[in-house]
This record gives structure tokens, C-alpha cells and sequence, in this order.
């Protein structure tokens, strides 16, 4: 069975943000349900909101391609320390998931683009104080209209 380029896209955000040079000790995950343990903290979740399709130049019935606009979300998670407080080092994660994403955004010639659009802070109290955010990105990309593991 083939993959489909939107699933493409998330291996090779998965591969960059995983790169070295990040923030230190930061894991990746795939999941937006899965739970994560404080030990698992630096951590980037990236997942996906929604996939707006549109035949390309207008054409509505038998078009070849299909522009397709991939809503991608990197909820980034962190706590801090005695001397870095969470929102510090929820910063890095940040800065360091913008950089890879924008920085490489046709992915290996997988996508069109990427726009950056809001980030959404989430951060909780509690016994251990977490700092959360979510970048929502666009991933702009084609597929063949009738195969979204083709690009023609």
C-alpha cells in the first residue's frame, strides 16, 4: 500500500524537528492523545487539523491536480527549572520548531510552502507547572486529484 504525500510531509517534519542541534532532551511524538509523563518533557506533538483540497486553477470536475492546504499543529510542551522558568523554556521549542518548519518548507520537494498563522498558548498550573503552546502552521501542497500518493 502506498503513503500518501500528506503522510510524507509528517515524516520529514518528524526527521527535522528530531534533528541534532535542538533543544536538549527533546522528544518527538506523532500523537495528539497520547499522554506524556514530565519525564518526557522538552517535547513537540504534531499532529494534524484539517486538509482543505481544491482543484487546481478552478476546475471543478476532471481536474489533474489538487491543491491541497494541510493545517499542521506543533503543540510544544516544556517545564522549567531552579534557574529557566517553563515559558523560557517552552521558548526554545518554539523558536526551534519555526526554524526547521519555515526553514525547510517544501520538505525534500514534497510541499509548495508553508505559512506560519497563530500559536495558541495552553499552559496549566499544578503540581509540576507545564508551559504549552501550539503553532498552527499551512502546509501548502499538490496531489493528483485521484491519488493523494501521486504528485501527477
Amino acid at each position: 500500500m502506498s503513503v500518501s504525500i500528506r503522510e510524507n510531509i509528517f515524516g520529514a517534519i518528524q526527521a527535522l524537528l528530531g534533528m541534532s542541534g535542538g533543544p536538549a532532551g527533546l522528544t518527538i511524538h506523532r500523537e495528539r492523545t497520547r499522554p506524556l509523563e514530565k519525564e518526557d518533557l522538552p517535547a513537540i506533538v504534531i499532529y494534524a487539523d484539517d486538509d482543505v483540497p481544491k482543484p487546481l486553477a478552478g476546475q471543478q470536475y476532471k481536474a489533474p491536480l489538487t491543491e491541497r492546504q494541510l493545517g499542521l499543529v506543533c503543540q510544544c510542551r516544556a517545564i522549567g527549572t531552579l534557574s529557566i522558568s517553563p515559558d523560557e523554556a517552552l521558548d526554545s521549542l518554539i523558536v526551534w520548531a519555526t526554524q526547521q518548519i519555515v526553514g525547510n518548507e517544501q520538505f525534500g520537494g514534497l510541499a509548495n510552502g508553508v505559512d506560519e498563522q497563530r500559536t495558541v498558548w495552553i499552559s496549566r498550573e499544578g503540581e509540576v507547572p507545564v508551559a504549552a503552546a501550539a503553532i498552527h502552521f499551512t502546509v501548502k501542497y499538490r496531489t493528483a486529484r485521484a491519488d493523494p500518493t501521486s504528485k501527477s
